[in-house]
């Protein structure tokens, strides 16, 4: 039986022992051996990260006293109608308005759709700058552009970059509260501009966890 979509799209960063890029002053995962094949008959590893590493998902309590946890946010947050938003040409630092999401939008052919079912993605093209000290320059979406997406309904925001925004953080503290989710360091956007896709980024269950990490994929129509 053939599926209902054309293709599968690979939007995480893999997480590695040690080696994998981290907002500044994180923690790298670390990866024990528990057990091996050869001496127990089966292999298994036990790892230690912060909830905040690699492609993951933030939950409101990541930044609302009594928000909603990672485990407690309904499905439908993580899942939705997917487009994606070009922004990667964009200078370092850049501040995303309202107008330009409008724009962008428009751009990507989904202008008066946009709203309740809908994931909204950011490509900035800094996923792929994770090794080299350009990585935290990223663009900001801006608390006005973050104001206008909730208004129009969305469930949730992507960015192929570390955060949507630097200290003090308007984006955070604009989407969080509105129990709009933010999934951070995302990779391959640039392979769905243009593109219907559903995107599925149900998170691992960390009970009461501030967020967690995720294995999002792109299901292209």
């Amino acid at each position: 039986m053939s599926m209902p979509f054309k293709k599968i799209v690979d939007l995480a960063v893999p997480m590695t022992n040690m080696n994998t890029p981290v907002y500044p002053g994180y923690p790298q995962p670390l990866r024990t051996t528990f057990s091996t094949i050869r001496d127990n008959g089966y292999a298994s590893y036990v790892w230690s990260f912060v909830e905040h590493v690699s492609t993951h998902v933030d939950a409101p309590f990541h930044m609302v006293a009594r928000g909603t946890t990672v485990d407690k946010m309904p499905l439908s947050r993580y899942i939705g109608h997917g487009v994606v938003l070009d922004f990667s040409k964009k200078p370092k630092r850049f501040q995303i308005g309202k107008k330009d999401v409008e724009k962008a939008i428009k751009a990507a052919g989904h202008a008066g759709e946009v709203g309740k079912g809908w994931i909204v993605l950011f490509h900035l093209n800094y996923t792929s700058k994770n090794t080299t000290p350009d990585w935290m320059e990223h663009p900001d979406i801006t608390k006005e552009a973050a104001e206008y997406l909730i208004g129009l309904g969305i469930e949730a925001v992507g960015v192929d970059a570390p955060g949507p925004d630097h200290p003090p953080f308007d984006a955070h503290k604009t989407l969080l509260p509105k129990n709009v989710v933010i999934f951070e360091n995302l990779a391959n956007l640039d392979k769905l501009l243009g593109k219907d896709f559903l995107f599925v980024g149900t998170p691992i269950a960390l009970a009461g966890g501030t967020a967690g990490i995720t294995r999002p994929v792109a299901l292209v129509m």
